[in-house]
């Protein structure tokens, strides 16, 4: 279930000082629109760069979002730096077998070293360790690829990471939504525009659910 922040709880992260993080991720200009390309299988659902326990706080969520079983062994899962440059790659262990959407299994959630929440759908959890001391970066983008090298979906946080964005930027995350437990997630249906701005939004932490 996906829990949107309240009211109250936005007007918090503005209060503390989020500097454009929301309303214009990270304050870059717009940026030239990507044109679609709508996953139908592996979207990348759920993604936080950072939390309570700092920068390897972090965790990446990928959902089969079609109505068959979805073997993404050896999948490619990249890590972009505010530059769009690639800084790691996580690569799908062998087995990793997503269910169809709407059951048990339809989630491989990748946990950083730091990771302090919790799981709701344990099928699949991969645990990774980045090269970079920041781990995720905040202002940087995560893809997916498949076997052939195809990307599949992806997100950008920052306007400037031109292989991982999709139309425009969705909001970064900062030391204020920590507090929140936030992330940056899909809605429930796991809508997928191709518009990361407008297919993302901070939310209540909820891997695997």
């Amino acid at each position: 279930m996906r829990r949107i922040l309240g009211a109250s709880a936005v007007f918090a992260m503005l209060a503390m000082g989020m500097a454009g993080g929301v309303a214009n991720a990270a304050g870059e200009t717009e940026g030239t629109e990507v044109a679609p390309l709508v996953s139908s299988t592996v979207v990348v659902n759920e993604v936080s760069t950072r939390g309570l326990n700092g920068q390897l706080d972090e965790f990446i969520e990928l959902r089969n979002i079609s109505s068959q079983v979805q073997d993404i062994s050896g999948y490619l899962v990249r890590i972009y730096s505010p530059s769009g440059i690639l800084t790691d790659t996580v690569v799908m262990p062998a087995g990793t077998v997503l269910q169809p959407k709407g059951t048990a299994g339809q989630y491989v959630v990748l946990v950083g070293q730091n990771f302090s929440g919790t799981i709701a759908d344990q099928t699949n959890v991969v645990p990774f360790t980045l090269a970079g001391v920041d781990g995720i970066p905040t202002t940087g983008g995560v893809t997916v690829q498949n076997l052939a090298g195809t990307k599949l979906d992806g997100v950008a946080f920052s306007n400037a990471v031109l292989p991982a964005r999709e139309g425009q930027a969705a909001s970064p995350e900062s030391a204020a939504t920590d507090q929140l437990n936030a992330s940056n997630t899909r809605n429930i249906l796991s809508t997928d525009t191709d518009n990361n701005r407008q297919d993302f939004s901070l939310q209540l932490r909820s891997a695997g659910q």
